[in-house]
């Protein structure tokens, strides 16, 4: 029978589960609260010891949860999971039978291969970035950027610090993404302090503080001739400053316009 690799799992208390336990594999806490009361939104509880999973919709613990959820709940597990912020291909079965199955499937293919071996077309459902499509709760947990964990991280880092952090601050901690996913999900770490954490704000020292959009443009463009001269090659990763380059897509309507009023002049 296959392995999966054996890796020392993440597991958290829950008193929901039977023994006390769920795994959280790859997920970061602290996580949502599903609606229902029964687990977390974009997380598939699985007992530590038996190994069951939870559904969401009832909180009962079953090792498959599809017959559960069509007979009983009466949907399908596009609906299930797209209602419970999983990506559409988690699989809703334990480890015990994901295991016999992969055992089954393999062996077909060593028969037939080309009638067992799956093909997935272009824009199939399965994909999980298809273009258009808003990605799961899932992959926020997976990297710790769901509302809930940057607020709390952010918070951590105030109390370590004794002060709002400012993005320099955020970015030696976390990394250049976390501030990426800031700003395009609430517009502004400025914004985010004052409605969201009610914090004042603090700026960091590393960016100039200019007033006007105009300011900002200027600015952006002398950079751009300053690494022009340097012998730069004109890309969105390595052209600016990191700390600087994140202003492009605020001040310009992308890199590609910033790209051509910089070569325009």
């Amino acid at each position: 029978m296959p392995q999966y690799p054996n890796k020392t799992k993440k597991t958290i208390k829950y008193p929901q589960a039977p023994s006390g336990r769920i795994n959280i594999e790859k997920w970061q806490p602290p996580f949502v609260n599903n609606a229902t009361g029964y687990g977390f939104v974009g997380v598939l509880a699985e007992d530590t010891k038996t190994g069951e999973l939870q559904c969401s919709e009832c909180g009962k613990w079953f090792e498959q949860l599809p017959t559960h959820y069509t007979t009983q709940h009466k949907i399908n597990g596009e609906q299930y999971r797209k209602k419970f912020g999983l990506f559409s291909s988690t699989a809703l079965k334990s480890k015990r039978l994901r295991l016999i199955q992969s055992k089954v499937m393999i062996d077909f293919r060593k028969t037939d291969k080309k009638k067992f071996l799956r093909k997935f077309p272009k824009g199939n459902k399965e994909s999980g970035n298809r273009k258009g499509k808003k990605k799961a709760i899932e992959a926020q947990n997976k990297f710790g950027v769901c509302d809930l964990q940057i607020m709390t991280k952010i918070i951590a880092l105030s109390e370590k610090l004794g002060k709002t952090p400012t993005l320099t601050d955020i970015k030696a901690e976390y990394g250049q993404k976390m501030i990426s996913v800031m700003y395009l999900r609430y517009g502004s770490y400025i914004k985010y302090c004052r409605e969201y954490l009610k914090m004042t704000p603090n700026f960091s020292t590393h960016n100039p503080k200019f007033q006007s959009t105009k300011s900002w443009h200027d600015h952006l463009i002398a950079l751009g001739k300053v690494a022009l001269k340097a012998g730069k090659k004109v890309k969105c990763h390595g052209f600016l400053p990191d700390n600087e380059s994140r202003y492009v897509y605020r001040y310009f309507k992308g890199f590609a316009d910033y790209k051509k009023q910089l070569l325009a002049q």
